[in-house]
């Protein structure tokens, strides 16, 4: 398992007067530095660590999923306004994690949600023909 697989978020935090690297993936892996190349050579370090001890207690680690995608990204590649695909990510239909004000998309849950069959919610119509009319049928 190749540490750089494993999604790491770093902002600076005033607070700590340091930036700081989350590994979003392991719960309760962080790190910080004075400098961004600190913080994430110390995560890396961490990230080590703590897949030692979480093997050591007999834990699970959990596998690198991947690259987060913005919700722009997402709808681009689902063919969706940004709005449906924010609509999606709070009604819960599409795995999501909220980021501050929007939401970030793993890539593995955006081409699991594109591969899977959607219903619209509007009923089914089918038009026929015949020489004299044509009928509508619903589908229910």
């Amino acid at each position: 398992m190749e540490l750089q697989e494993y999604q790491m978020l770093i902002y600076w935090s005033d607070e700590d007067r340091a930036f700081i690297v989350e590994v979003t993936e392991l719960p309760g892996c962080m790190a910080d530095g004075k400098t961004r190349q600190e913080a994430l050579s110390n995560a890396e370090k961490i990230i080590r660590e703590w897949i030692e001890t979480a093997q050591e207690l007999g834990r699970e680690v959990p596998p690198a999923q991947g690259r987060l995608l913005t919700v722009n990204e997402a709808a681009d590649r689902l063919g969706l306004s940004v709005a449906m695909v924010r609509r999606y990510c709070s009604d819960g239909k599409l795995l999501a994690q909220k980021m501050g004000r929007d939401w970030a998309i793993r890539r593995r849950d955006v081409e699991r949600f594109a591969a899977a069959p959607r219903h619209s919610g509007r009923p089914s119509v089918q038009y026929i023909s015949s020489s004299a009319s044509v009928h509508r049928i619903s589908d229910k």
